[in-house]
């Protein structure tokens, strides 16, 4: 008989939303690449199912901390018409959990590199490495992705399986740490840590040491961007965010400036007048976007850049963008896009920096809860009561 696991699982009749033309893969695979386009009723539950078996390719990994991402939030609930709120790739159903860590327990017969006792994190997005994309070194673009936590089962859960070429071990954060299970709780945060980097380094090209810069959005993506920014000698860091803890938690990790944008729009005034005012007229290299509410930010993001400035968008959102391209062309600015986080070197890049000293994704780990407590720490996400919440399956 199989050994069983407790696991959350998210789940939803996949129904595509009256006017929605479904993709021939979204047929086939009764995925969605939008899963508010299709996924109709959804649930989220915690369920028992059967401990994974690793493939020849993959290892099996006792979770260690699953770290609760805005991702996560949108599969609470559904929209007014019962669709879920979730605008990204998923298959339903599927035990949802993206940024993890911890222990392997099993290996399949053709790992090679790694062994039963280390301690590791894996990418989430498992690209093919055969398609248009991956051969243009763009996996995070994969034409045949699939993501562990959204189309493949994730870490909520007691155990999961990952293929030995995503992972990278951390056991070196044990010493920084001082014990495993801390060590695996703050290794959980690579992966956004992760998906900040890509969108400010690799996407967007980084900024020069002394540049400005804007980052709309204290939430885990906005801190991991705001610490990354610093290391990378940042100037003046600017983060717009209404609430008041993560602005704390903002200049935990080296912003020099916390706004309430909505206290500003209140008084009739423009964000763009303030950054200018802080910057004594110079304006932002880069401004970052690690919000749901780009369709208000961007257009401000765009009157505060420098010439030749750059807005970097993370953050992941339904809404419509309202640009006038010739603004943009004035000032010669740059409008990068960014998801995911695999390739490039990105992932030993964090664990470098977090060995170093140079950032500590520990100053905004708030909580931790059982897996018993996974759709609590969801909701605690969800009302932003802190920075990051984590998931410890089993301790």
């Amino acid at each position: 008989m199989a050994k069983m696991m407790k696991a959350l699982m998210a789940g939803g009749e996949w129904k595509p939303r009256p006017g929605y033309t479904p993709t021939e893969r979204e047929i086939k695979d009764k995925r969605a690449l939008l899963g508010s386009n299709i996924f109709y009723n959804p649930t989220l539950e915690l369920v028992e199912i059967p401990v994974p078996e690793p493939a020849d390719d993959e290892i099996l990994l006792k979770v260690g901390g699953a770290a609760v991402c805005g991702s996560d939030t949108n599969f609470l609930g559904s929209d007014e018409d019962n669709y879920s709120h979730y605008a990204g790739h998923c298959k339903l159903p599927c035990v949802i959990g993206h940024e993890f860590s911890g222990e392997i327990v099993g290996v399949g017969k053709d790992v090679k590199e790694l062994k039963i006792g280390d301690l590791v994190i894996a990418e989430t997005m498992n690209w093919c490495g055969e398609c248009l994309a991956c051969r243009r070194g763009l996996f995070n673009q994969c034409e045949n992705l699939e993501e562990i936590g959204f189309s493949q089962n994730g870490a909520y859960a007691e155990y999961l399986v990952a293929k030995e070429k995503l992972c990278f071990k951390v056991d070196g954060l044990v010493d920084v740490y001082g014990s495993k299970e801390r060590a695996l709780e703050v290794a959980a945060m690579v992966e956004p840590m992760a998906v900040a980097y890509n969108g400010v380094f690799t996407r967007g090209g980084g900024i020069e040491p002394g540049g400005h810069v804007v980052i709309f959005g204290a939430g885990p993506i906005g801190l991991s961007a705001a610490s990354l920014l610093k290391a990378a000698g940042a100037a003046k860091i600017i983060v717009f965010d209404p609430n008041k803890t993560r602005q704390g938690l903002a200049k935990d990790v080296g912003a020099t400036h916390t706004l309430d944008p909505f206290e500003i729009w209140g008084k009739g005034e423009k964000l763009s007048d303030h950054v200018l005012e802080i910057t004594k007229g110079v304006g932002a290299a880069m401004v970052v976007e690690a919000t749901h509410n780009p369709s208000e930010n961007i257009p401000e993001a765009v009157d505060m850049l420098m010439a030749g400035g750059t807005i970097a968008q993370i953050g992941i959102t339904a809404d419509t963008v309202s640009l006038h391209p010739v603004y943009m062309q004035k000032k010669g600015a740059n409008y990068h896009f960014a998801i995911g986080s695999s390739g490039h070197g990105t992932w030993p890049n964090v664990i470098r920096l977090i060995e170093s000293g140079r950032i500590d994704p520990s100053k905004y780990l708030t909580k931790c809860y059982h897996l018993d407590d996974a759709v609590e720490a969801i909701q605690a996400a969800a009302k932003a009561e802190g920075g990051k919440f984590v998931v410890t399956p089993n301790w």
